[in-house]
């Protein structure tokens, strides 16, 4: 075994480009002996999951041996809380999200690590963050990935067409075009922002607080609406053709990889420095026929372990999500950026709402970085941590990396200091 993830990082080198952080999510837990590799920290193999990612093994770190502690806490059920703590690290509030049997609970009590660190990196950029989702339904804890706040979740685009009008529209646009769009914009905000102001006064404290988040985001995007940059270089939006049952099930790899092109070019606009892409629900119940494979995942995630034709099943279920982890990483690394490419300054994080479904268990969850982040973490390495690390102290050490130097994140009581990426 290798590191305990002590506190502290050790700073990389600087970079002259932008850092980036995206967040890849998918659900119900992998096939540990089939995730995990063998060897040393530095000359390992690849296990059969993560093999579509040996052409950039040197560019990921595959990280085990971290636990979700925070998600064995508080309100809701195991999917609940394994989603809405997956980023967060704080327990959910309580609420009347239906989870199974009796349980129920509301949305997740904190910030998300992508939201905390765009609050730092983004400030720049015309959007503060993107949410992508592929197949995601409905509005309920087990759908939703970030959080601006306290019970501030983040609702995902599931619609290409949707994402595509809002990130590039603007960019083909004429200066006096541009300009009186801006206005018209402003003036919406404006308005939006007095209605708030006047409604203030006569709230509660708690409703007082949420509402105060809502006017806060209204003055955000005022003040990103003139930012962004113009279209040129490597900045060249993708060609995008409406189809009409893009989501369709039968579609959803098309309807992936179009979601990844809009997020990676949206990167490498400089549109955003911060990303996410929700790849289902927790318990997801979808099936996957393009893999010839009927039933509902959730369902087969429930399978127990000597159940070999539900664990071959799933051991392709996560292939895949593996060769689409590494689609996104491929696509990042084509990009040239200075003297190297986007993934070098970007920190791209898998992360999984359990490390195995039939059990729900949340220790030594499966983790897959790519991108140096300017050079701030070390990759092409087997990164194993011993004893109970808590997952709070990944998002200290990715806080690090992205030059935030807090010594804790979400409930302090599930965080014990910073993972060491360097």
């Amino acid at each position: 075994m290798a590191s305990t993830g002590s506190i502290g990082s050790r700073p990389g080198p600087r970079s002259a480009a932008p850092k980036r952080f995206i967040v890849f999510y998918t659900p119900n837990g992998t096939v540990l002996k089939h995730w995990r590799p063998t060897g040393s920290e530095a000359a390992f193999t690849l296990g059969r999951i993560l093999q579509p990612l040996e052409p950039y093994k040197q560019d990921i770190v595959v990280l085990d041996g971290v636990d979700a502690l925070s998600a064995y806490h508080g309100p809701g059920d195991a999917h609940q809380k394994g989603t809405g703590q997956a980023l967060t690290g704080t327990e959910l509030q309580e609420g009347n999200f239906k989870g199974s049997t009796d349980f129920t609970a509301g949305w997740a009590d904190g910030i998300s690590i992508d939201q905390k660190i765009a609050d730092t990196i983004s400030n720049a950029t015309k959007f503060r963050s993107l949410e992508f989702g592929v197949r995601v339904k409905g509005a309920t804890v087990s759908s939703r990935l970030s959080y601006r706040g306290p019970a501030q979740p983040l609702p995902p685009e599931v619609d290409p067409a949707a994402a595509f009008a809002r990130i590039f529209a603007d960019l083909q646009l004429s200066g006096t075009e541009s300009a009186r769009r801006v206005a018209e914009r402003r003036r919406v905000l404006d308005a939006v922002a007095a209605d708030y102001e006047r409604l203030l006064p006569k709230l509660g404290a708690s409703d007082r607080i949420k509402l105060e988040g809502h006017l806060a985001a209204v003055r955000d995007i005022e003040m990103r609406l003139e930012s962004g940059s113009v279209a040129g270089g490597v900045c060249k939006p993708p060609e995008f053709t409406v189809e009409s049952d893009l989501q369709a099930l039968v579609n959803v790899p098309k309807l992936g990889k179009l979601q990844m092109d809009l997020l990676a070019m949206a990167i490498a606009c400089d549109l955003t420095r911060v990303a996410s892409i929700m790849w289902a629900n927790s318990s997801n119940t979808d099936p996957f026929p393009w893999l010839s494979i009927p039933e509902a995942h959730h369902e087969l995630s429930h399978r127990g372990d000597t159940n070999e034709e539900a664990q071959e099943k799933l051991t392709r279920i996560n292939t895949w999500y593996a060769e689409q982890f590494a689609y996104l990483v491929a696509k990042l690394k084509a990009i040239p950026e200075g003297d190297g490419t986007v993934l070098d300054n970007t920190l791209l994080v898998w992360v999984n709402e359990h490390q195995k479904g039939n059990t729900h268990d949340r220790n030594q969850m499966p983790y897959v970085l790519a991108g140096k982040a300017g050079g701030a973490v070390k990759t092409g390495r087997w990164f194993q941590v011993d004893g109970k690390v808590p997952h709070n102290n990944l998002w200290v050490g990715c806080m690090h990396v992205m030059g935030i130097e807090e010594m804790s994140f979400g409930n302090p009581e599930y965080c014990t200091g910073a993972l060491n990426l360097g």
